[in-house]
């Protein structure tokens, strides 16, 4: 059927007509009207200090370099007990040689985790057909032999002398209240063993060594304490833990708890998130969360995160895992405990948990196999860009009232209960330039229609504001007011599944491009 012009004219007019009406576009005053650029990333050596680390989780040169092009700071590399010395009294330091060097060479720290037992000392733990499945089988910890306590010893001892010229920062062991990263039933009393004897050898060698305790599965106050106790709190510096989790706000109430306990022990801790992710897709090995999955979830849930750690958790360093993962994809574990219902419904997975052992992580961030960026790289440059060290925790008297609720059904003044709390975090830097990050807790989806909210900051200014949409990395001037009261507002403003940030257009830069 052919069609006039003007017919061709009037019917793309009448659908973006509808499409007003409905409210899928934007109005004429929208935020969007006043796109103003985008932001410029920065790589890792052109920053000078952040918060952000990734897990690279390859030791190839090209993998690096993309984990260096987010501009992170930050990196968890593994140095296992088992991978070194393969043969009694044989060490041999190749791996961990090329790994800290080429994560120096590009601005990034490193933090080295010493971790996992050594089947030459150590005899394999006894564990259930199911537990070996999902996990496979573990050697028990030195801390239950005296000959392997030695030589964990000597090992770390080594490993100091090696690197202390390099390597400021070391993190003892991996999941300790992990039955499966601990070879036997976890016990915060024989991990505290295990860090005392660990660090007085560390120091002993580097007394200027920062030593890191923890590396929890998940925030554990209770095992924390455990630990902590008998002094051990006085040998650490930093308190780590791990979290995976649908909302990346859950942690929050652990955290508070946390705190409680550091506060008894040794309140000069710090606090770092050192391992946490999202999936992509349903299918991946590890951690698998819950439905919906998608790239653009996976995104959003990244910046959540990363804003309610440095937040609302109070961690100095929030470390995400992971950048690529070079797995079999397809690839299906062995499955002996189907039952005539699991033949139905699939196997049983419940909370987000680890459901197979093999094929691709689909937490990281770069595409399997082809290494193309998700939409999860992209976002953390630009958090890397927008955030940095500059900025320090400020707690502000914020207000977010909902004007129009989008397809965010019942925020507002009709929901009090979480996830359905708009949250802020705010910042302020030493020259007094302050930042807002804006975000709703719901379940990252991967389409949405934006709230509109209106912002009001007591006793804040803003000179010259802008709005940053921290996903895209869009950037946009705000309808705003600073009143005679001292009250900062803004007005018509997006709110999202993930953040936004308003902060003073001269502490970012705009891309050329």
């Amino acid at each position: 059927m052919r069609t006039s012009k003007s017919t061709r004219f009037i019917f793309p007019f009448i659908l973006l007509t509808a499409m007003f009406i409905m409210g899928q576009m934007p109005t004429p005053n929208d935020y969007i009207s006043s796109y103003i650029g985008t932001l410029k990333h920065k790589s890792s050596s052109e920053i000078t200090n952040s918060p952000w680390g990734i897990q690279v989780g390859s030791l190839e040169k090209d993998h690096v370099d993309k984990a260096a092009q987010i501009g992170i700071k930050w990196t968890r590399l593994q140095l296992s007990w088992d991978q070194v010395e393969k043969s009694k009294g044989v060490y041999n330091w190749g791996a961990s040689d090329t790994a800290f060097e080429m994560a120096l060479q590009r601005g990034i720290t490193p933090f080295i985790s010493l971790c996992g037992s050594n089947k030459l000392y150590c005899k394999e733990a006894e564990t259930d057909a199911r537990q070996k499945e999902l996990y496979g089988i573990s050697p028990i910890p030195p801390t239950a032999d005296s000959l392997a306590m030695k030589a964990w010893l000597t090992f770390i001892k080594k490993a100091i002398e090696r690197y202390k010229e390099k390597i400021s920062y070391w993190e003892i062991w991996n999941e300790p209240n992990h039955p499966h990263y601990w070879g036997a039933a976890p016990s915060g009393a024989e991990y505290g063993k295990l860090v005392s004897a660990t660090s007085d050898v560390i120091k002993s060698v580097d007394s200027k060594a920062k030593i890191i305790g923890g590396a929890l599965a998940g925030l554990d106050p209770e095992f924390t304490a455990n630990f902590l106790a008998n002094g051990v709190a006085k040998k650490i510096d930093i308190l780590s833990f791990h979290n995976y989790a649908e909302l990346p706000e859950d942690r929050i109430y652990k955290a508070i708890e946390t705190w409680d306990v550091i506060n008894k022990f040794n309140p000069s801790l710090e606090l770092w998130q050192g391992e946490c992710g999202y999936p992509s897709s349903s299918s991946t090995r590890d951690y698998r969360g819950t439905s919906p999955w998608g790239v653009t979830i996976q995104a959003k849930w990244l910046l959540r995160q990363a804003f309610t750690d440095v937040f609302f958790c109070r961690t100095t360093m929030s470390n995400y895992f992971k950048l690529v993962h070079q797995g079999g994809r397809g690839d299906l574990p062995k499955r002996s405990f189907l039952t005539a219902v699991d033949s139905v419904l699939g196997f049983p997975a419940k909370g987000g948990s680890r459901v197979k052992s093999v094929g691709v992580n689909e937490k990281c961030i770069l595409q399997n196999p082809t290494l193309t960026p998700k939409p999860a790289f992209d976002a953390y440059r630009n958090l890397c860009s927008v955030f940095d060290s500059r900025y320090k925790v400020k707690k502000m008297s914020i207000k977010i009232e909902v004007l129009d609720q989008g397809n965010f059904y019942g925020i507002g003044s009709e929901d009090d209960a979480f996830p359905s709390i708009p949250l802020s975090a705010s910042f302020r830097s030493a020259t007094g330039s302050n930042f807002i990050a804006y975000w709703l807790p719901w379940h990252p989806q991967e389409l949405i229609k934006e709230a509109t909210v209106r912002i009001s900051v007591e006793g804040t200014k803003f000179k010259h504001p802008v709005l940053v949409d921290i996903l895209t990395g869009k950037v946009f001037n705000l309808n705003y007011e600073n009143s005679k009261s001292g009250t900062f507002v803004a007005n018509n403003i997006p709110l999202a599944d993930y953040p936004f940030a308003i902060v003073e257009q001269n502490e970012i830069v705009l891309s050329n491009e």
